[in-house]
């Protein structure tokens, strides 16, 4: 139960966004009672995901690589820069160079994120997938318990509080949105406020040091 709740809260920012483009789904329990039709749809479109072997692929990746690994090493070509140099660097790319929206909101983003970046979306995408996995029969339960547990630990062993996780996870939304338009500080503080007033926010309800 202890596990449960906190699994639901690290996917809380992710379930805020609407991912499966459906507002009846709320939060990361709902995937069990979902229509298989829908989740089979979301796992597709968006992640190529129609086997248990493309499952396990995805998982793999989120696990070891994820959205993460191409964010720090847009972030560390930056941070070779003096902070006077990086804008006028992106603004010097040619607009076909698929790297400087990125770009543009990796440099908006960086003073907010501490060096795992944006893990957590990762971490919480694996979370969503395995349960979506283990429902439409892709995963066994056996072994998204076991790994999303190891999710979890390692979130803990890398982000300091619940806040510290979550704005790095909205962070990642924002990354991944491909849309410079909404403000960085915008969309972060919306989002976090959406959050925050959450009466039944499972966050609120487990400490983020909790043994699971």
């Amino acid at each position: 139960m202890r596990s449960r709740i906190f699994y639901c809260a690290m996917t809380e920012a992710l379930f805020l966004n609407d991912p499966l483009n459906d507002r009846s789904v709320g939060g990361l329990n709902r995937l069990s009672v979902l229509s298989s039709q829908l989740l089979d749809n979301w796992m597709y479109h968006h992640y190529g995901i129609k086997s248990s072997i493309t499952c396990d692929r995805k998982l793999k990746w989120l696990l070891y690589e994820g959205y993460r690994s191409e964010f720090k090493q847009l972030r560390d070509s930056l941070a070779a820069l003096p902070m006077t140099e990086r804008d006028l660097y992106i603004a010097s790319l040619p607009d076909s160079d698929e790297r400087k929206s990125k770009l543009r909101r990796v440099n908006q983003l960086m003073p907010y994120l501490i060096r795992p970046g944006i893990a957590a979306y990762d971490y919480a995408l694996y979370l969503a997938v395995a349960q979506s996995g283990v429902r439409l029969g892709y995963l066994a339960f056996n072994e998204a318990r076991i790994f999303s547990r190891e999710i979890a630990k390692l979130a803990q062993s890398q982000y300091e509080s619940w806040d510290e996780y979550h704005l790095a996870c909205i962070a990642g939304m924002h990354y991944l949105s491909g849309n410079d338009k909404p403000q960085k500080e915008d969309y972060i503080t919306y989002m976090h406020a959406r959050m925050l007033s959450r009466r039944l926010s499972p966050s609120k309800r487990i400490s983020w040091r909790a043994k699971l």
